[in-house]
């Protein structure tokens, strides 16, 4: 019996955490290794292929249609991953700044739940 998972369509925000999710799922189905270059010692062509091909579809189920558009042309797992932190996985100095000074900001309100909380300051940490 196959289990389902769902998670939600990567719509431009929150990247790191739709690519944790997209990732287990990715492990899950036996295609993680598509997001990276082919194997050196991986020769069996028609299985890479397959993998790709799967991995590929896992992806086009998972962006929103605005994000989807934008990779519409790439032909491997790999470009559209690349793509996709390209884009998405803003690693620059504003960026940091940003992150740092809204975590030494936070703080809990009295009508917020303790995991609420938790969550925010987790995704911050992401």
């Amino acid at each position: 019996m196959a289990t389902k998972f769902d998670i939600e369509k990567f719509n431009g925000r929150n990247f790191s955490l739709w690519k944790l999710k997209i990732k287990a799922i990715l492990r899950k189905n036996g295609c993680l290794a598509a997001i990276s270059e082919w194997p050196t010692d991986f020769t069996d062509n028609k299985k890479w292929n397959e993998m790709d091909e799967n991995a590929i579809a896992d992806l086009h189920l998972a962006l929103a249609d605005e994000v989807l558009s934008s990779i519409e042309e790439k032909k491997t797992t790999k470009e559209i991953w690349d793509h996709l932190a390209k884009l998405y996985e803003v690693k620059s100095l504003h960026n940091k700044i940003f992150l740092k000074r809204k975590l030494y900001t936070l703080r809990m309100s009295e009508s917020t739940l303790v995991t609420e909380h938790l969550n925010t300051l987790n995704t911050l940490f992401s």
